[in-house]
């Protein structure tokens, strides 16, 4: 063993990462003192704060009960609970859930229910899927399939799985949209057109964020768009799924994101803020189509985890619900939310950097460029991006930064608590840093626009 070598693998092997001990509200603490604002909720998870003892404290109350059963033999009532909770604010089709570990997971399994589904109702040839560029839904081999992040697809492509891919509704850099000022939904047609380019006797399903996260910060379609994707399934007879796993349980101001378009797809994947990292818990909401098929047939899910429905997740599961309920903060977002957009707003007034914020409740990205009026983007190698997102931890605070590839991007996506006091340090931190970032060399230096 290398000496003062981490025996942990971490992503970046150059570096060993700040280590936090404790943390409160929206803030951590590492082990050298210093507090750091959390204005990304550690990846958009933890949503109903740091330090929340009474989590804890109900945990120890439970004294003797089960702390694990496997699901292919028993269940228990916290699962059961849990289920009925997230059932009773989903859309009004959707009434059974099955639960897994993380949104990789979900999105695997959404897939694999699809298929099976159109094998118990006489349709065995329906297997594809469908899905989008600069979409995000997760880094298993499956999930990165149907993933549309080309920089993490790159390395892994021959793994994996074929998958046909869309473009994505972004009018700022939509080349289907190019020159009309905003989303025309035209990458809706797209969709069709690829269902009938691989027979729609064969597609499955076609899955799609309700609003951009990791890979399109803030980024989402107009009230058309999902209107249309629902005819198209519909027309095709393909399984519509929503992956909420950033963007829903309350991040965008609703428990579902999707209920602001007026659709209700057949499937949604749901993680991050159902736990709000205070245990590892994801989940799939089933539509009674989909589950009706499935009694019809064989009446099993082909398909187990070990730690699926984990009677300490779903506790814990259940307490944040009760915490988010109890205070609102399934709906808070929108709010607060309105706070930290409007401040965003004011340092596009001042930065000519900043060439679009896009977002709604907690969940706002930056578009950054080199020329606004053209929307030409830095060159990579200047890393924009990068640099604001450090000179902001080196302030004190934490945000994430967008996709590499399609033009510098940030993410801003704090905890539901967050106060407006809280918003405006970030704010003020997001200013100082802009200033020192265009002082910095020649940060007008851009390439051609993508």
């Amino acid at each position: 063993m290398i000496a003062n070598r981490s025996a942990v693998l971490y992503r970046d092997l150059k570096t060993t990462p700040p280590e936090i001990v404790r943390g409160k509200g929206v803030y951590l603490f590492d082990s050298d003192g210093q507090r750091f604002l959390d204005g990304s909720a550690s990846a958009s998870v933890v949503g109903i704060g740091h330090g929340r003892t009474e989590i804890w404290d109900a945990l120890a109350a439970a004294g003797d009960a089960v702390t694990f059963v496997y699901g292919a033999t028993f269940t228990h009532p916290w699962q059961e609970q849990l289920a009925r909770a997230i059932t009773g604010l989903a859309p009004r089709n959707m009434t059974s859930v099955y639960f897994t570990s993380g949104g990789s997971e979900a999105n695997e399994t959404a897939w694999k229910l699809a298929r099976q589904y159109f094998v118990e109702t006489g349709r065995p040839h329906k297997y594809k899927a469908v899905a989008r560029w600069r979409g995000y839904h997760g880094v298993t081999l499956a999930a990165l399939s149907l993933s549309g992040r080309t920089d993490w697809r790159r390395i892994y492509s021959p793994l994996l799985l074929p998958v046909t891919h869309v473009p994505a509704p972004d009018a700022y850099r939509c080349p289907l949209c190019a020159g009309s000022g905003s989303c025309t939904s035209a990458c809706a047609d797209e969709i069709e057109r690829a269902i009938l380019d691989e027979g729609p006797e064969t597609v499955a399903m076609f899955i799609a964020e309700p609003v951009g996260g990791t890979s399109s910060p803030g980024v989402a379609p107009p009230l058309e768009y999902f209107r249309r994707v629902r005819r198209i399934c519909d027309k095709y007879d393909v399984l519509f799924v929503a992956d909420e796993v950033l963007c829903g349980y309350g991040r965008c101001g609703s428990p579902f994101a999707i209920a602001e378009w007026g659709v209700e797809p057949d499937l949604i994947t749901l993680g991050k803020a159902i736990a709000s990292g205070y245990a590892p818990l994801a989940a799939m909401v089933v539509s009674d189509k989909v589950r009706d098929g499935l009694e019809r047939g064989t009446g099993r899910f082909v398909h187990g985890l070990t730690y699926s429905g984990n009677p300490v997740s779903c506790f814990i599961g259940l307490k944040v619900f009760e915490i988010m309920q109890r205070e609102g903060l399934f709906t808070r977002a929108v709010h607060v939310g309105g706070h930290l957009k409007a401040g965003l707003l004011r340092l596009a007034e001042k930065h000519a950097m900043i060439a679009e914020v896009r977002g709604r409740g907690l969940l706002y990205g930056i578009e950054l460029a080199a020329d606004r009026r053209s929307r030409l983007p830095f060159d990579p190698a200047l890393g924009v991006a990068r640099r604001i997102v450090a000179g902001m931890r080196q302030r004190g605070i934490v945000i994430a930064q967008g996709l590499a590839g399609t033009g510098e991007q940030i993410q801003l996506s704090p905890p539901f608590t967050i106060t407006e006091a809280e918003i405006d340090l970030i704010i003020k931190a997001l200013d100082d840093t802009l200033k020192d970032v265009a002082r910095s060399p020649s940060p007008a230096r851009g390439r051609a626009p993508v």
